[in-house]
């Protein structure tokens, strides 16, 4: 009993000096890991694996305490970059930038390892903890580049096929069958991620050598996304031949993932090859021990409080990124012309509305021009005009967030783009949208108005959002304008609308966010 009782001692004084770091950097982080493990939970996206791999990432650590019994000490060299990943976590924060803060969270993490345990012993955690990284999701930022990948590839595959079809942006249209978008969901991101952690840690229980975990993981990537051309590419041939009837168009995930299963046969294989191949004996590092008094308590706790006084540091000179979300929008008081337009009950248009989470004022409004309508007959067009404004931009209240999008993709598909211009020069975004189960049309022009600066592109209405640290303005806002008609010209009725309201909707924006 009492040398159970001398061990747990001993362990407590050994991990006590961590619990206290860690502890103080995740008051620091907490926003955005709860951000991150938000983003597990939802089972259907490329990130539901992060759960399995954290529990992967501790049993990892474990095994490596238990393996090198590491010991603890205090290393200040690696205060430097752990300040700097701190520093690049404060500018994601006064930024808004959330990728820029979830990337910055692993190196932390291994940053305050460095400082403890120095380099040569946290090398042998950097697999361990580093595996968490494949569950950041930061990997978006890839997802349109593996898109046009995915759509280039099967460019090629159906042209040896001589099937008529044309290809813009991430949408493959088969003439006289229908169309198929290459959406995120089937960039091969999931794919990526899933091939990538298995690799990484394939490498990290079965080789020691560094050639080795490169190769096996360059060859993951490989096949992970040729398990995702193989699966669209079959997907689109089958729609093709069954006048778009086959089942797989809507449980492609499942097959999917049958695709990338086969793909693990030949990967494990090469790892098993590359296992045998090679002398992957683990060389024993004769300095990878530190004897216990060469670092004096006194000197490892005035390490312990630098590092945990740090995060606090950061933390007290940024401004708050929380922010109150309120519980339901205020409404803009905005006036139309009402000699011209009258409104229609509801606030969609042809079942179509924007996904737009946690506005702070929203205007929406649907409507028809009064003239139009005649004798028992409705009004042959339907208008819809949107605004929808955060008065600051912060944590789950942005512009540009993940789970803001202009239509539902499960519902809609667009059928074409185009541009429409303000009567002040303003360019919008046109696009033109095809319901999957009822097809009918509505056409769409939309822009995002940060700070005063207007953006159609959603990259640039992020970087626009740090002219609202120069500037008195910190609002930001999507303006939507919607038309929907049976014979009408589409473009050319929005267009119009356009023309007719964005000058009074922007004006009463101004007005509001300058008063």
């Amino acid at each position: 009993m009492t040398i159970e009782r001398i061990h747990s001692r001993s362990f407590f004084r050994a991990v006590f000096p961590f619990l206290i770091a860690f502890t103080a950097l995740f008051l620091l982080i907490w926003p955005t890991v709860e951000g991150i493990v938000s983003r597990w939970f939802k089972f259907d996206e490329s990130y539901s694996h992060g759960l399995l791999l954290l529990l992967v990432s501790v049993v990892l650590v474990v095994r490596t305490v238990k393996r090198e019994s590491p010991v603890t000490g205090f290393y200040p060299l690696w205060l430097f970059p752990f300040a700097l990943a701190l520093l690049a976590y404060g500018l994601g924060d006064i930024l808004r930038l959330q990728a820029l803060r979830e990337i910055t969270v692993v190196p932390l993490l291994l940053g305050i390892l460095a400082i403890f345990l120095g380099w040569r012993q946290v090398k042998a955690f950097i697999i361990p903890v580093g595996v968490l990284f494949f569950a950041v999701p930061v990997w978006d930022y890839l997802s349109w580049t593996l898109q046009l990948i995915t759509v280039e590839i099967n460019r090629l595959l159906l042209g040896f096929l001589g099937i008529d079809f044309k290809v813009e942006g991430v949408f493959v249209f088969l003439i006289g069958v229908g169309t198929f978008e290459v959406a995120h969901g089937c960039s091969g991101l999931r794919y990526l991620l899933v091939g990538q952690s298995l690799a990484a840690l394939y490498g990290e229980l079965n080789f020691s050598r560094l050639r080795s975990r490169i190769g096996l993981f360059l060859i993951a990537v490989v096949l992970s996304l040729m398990a995702n051309w193989i699966r669209v590419f079959v997907i689109i041939y089958m729609g093709y031949e069954t006048d778009m009837e086959t089942s797989l168009i809507r449980d492609h995930d499942n097959f999917g993932w049958w695709v990338f299963a086969a793909t693990l046969v030949p990967l494990f294989y090469i790892g098993r090859k590359l296992e045998s191949n090679t002398i992957e004996k683990k060389a024993v590092d004769e300095g990878a021990t530190v004897a216990t008094n060469v670092q004096s308590q006194r000197r490892l706790w005035t390490g312990v409080l630098v590092v945990s006084v740090l995060p606090f540091v950061v933390g007290a000179v940024l401004p708050s990124s929380a922010g109150q979300i309120k519980p339901s929008p205020d409404a803009f008081d905005f006036n139309l012309d009402e000699d011209r337009y009258a409104p229609l009950f509801g606030n969609r248009l042809n079942g179509w509305r924007p996904q737009i989470r946690n506005p702070d004022l929203v205007f929406t409004r649907t409507m028809f021009y009064r003239e139009a309508a005649s004798g028992d007959e409705g009004p042959d067009q339907q208008l819809f005009v949107g605004v929808y404004s955060y008065e600051h931009q912060r944590h789950r209240a942005e512009l540009v967030q993940y789970w803001n999008h202009i239509y539902d993709r499960s519902e809609w598909v667009p059928d074409g783009f185009f541009k429409v211009k303000s009567p002040s020069g303003i360019p919008l975004q046109g696009l033109t949208l095809r319901n999957l189960e009822s097809g009918q049309i509505i056409h769409l022009a939309y822009g995002y108005y940060v700070a005063g600066f207007w953006e159609t592109d959603q990259l640039r209405a992020k970087l626009a959002q740090v002219a609202s640290f120069f500037s008195s303005r910190t609002d930001a806002s999507a303006v939507i304008f919607g038309v929907a008609c049976d014979s009408c010209d589409g473009e050319a009725a929005l267009g119009e609308l356009v023309g007719n309201i964005m000058p009074t909707v922007v004006g009463q924006v101004d007005q509001y966010f300058l008063q």
